[in-house]
């Protein structure tokens, strides 16, 4: 009976053994896999990168210069992928997407039709929702403003959804400066 025992025993420990060595090796190559990802993504989330690796992106990286989002006197500057991409702390969600994105703009790139900037401008102002701003503008009734400003931002907090209340209806060139600037495309 003990030595029944003792050979079931030790089966379970050899299959253990050689089944734990083989997690540990998956484990580390995922870890490398995860690290390598994540330095092949610094230079490609840099907005410098859109801008000068895509000349699609040309002129949206100007205006985006010129706005206060790419310079302010804080001295704060906001990526594309800051407003563009889903936030970088859900992880999956972010690389999905940033993914998805990627491959979308060279497959248009290479094999789409001409670029229109319009167009695309006005898909990606329908995609932005009151969420992506509200990320970093969390504090929107704390600072005076006129009394317009305070009735359109409460109006903004209570129903975001609402396309009147959308924030880009009032700050459209908040991101991309195409007036009030020196800019020709």
């Amino acid at each position: 009976m003990f030595a029944l025992k003792s050979g079931i025993v030790r089966r379970i420990y050899e299959a253990v053994k050689k089944r734990i060595s083989t997690f540990l090796v998956g484990f580390v190559f995922a870890l490398l896999c995860f690290v390598a990802l994540n330095a092949a993504m610094v230079p490609v989330s840099k907005s410098e990168y859109c801008g000068s690796k895509c000349h699609e992106m040309n002129t949206a990286y100007l205006t985006w210069e010129l706005s206060t989002h790419g310079t302010n006197i804080k001295g704060i500057r906001v990526e594309c992928i800051d407003c563009h991409l889903p936030e970088k702390d859900k992880y999956f969600a972010h690389i999905t997407a940033k993914a998805y994105e990627g491959a979308k703009d060279m497959y248009k790139h290479y094999f789409g039709d001409e670029y229109d900037g319009e167009k695309i401008r006005q898909k990606v102002f329908d995609r932005i929702s009151n969420q992506r701003c509200l990320h970093c503008h969390d504090n929107l009734l704390v600072r005076p403003g006129s009394s317009a400003a305070r009735i359109a931002h409460t109006a903004a907090l209570s129903m975001p959804d609402a396309q009147e209340n959308r924030c880009i209806q009032c700050h459209a060139n908040v991101g991309h400066q195409r007036q009030n600037k020196l800019f020709s495309p």
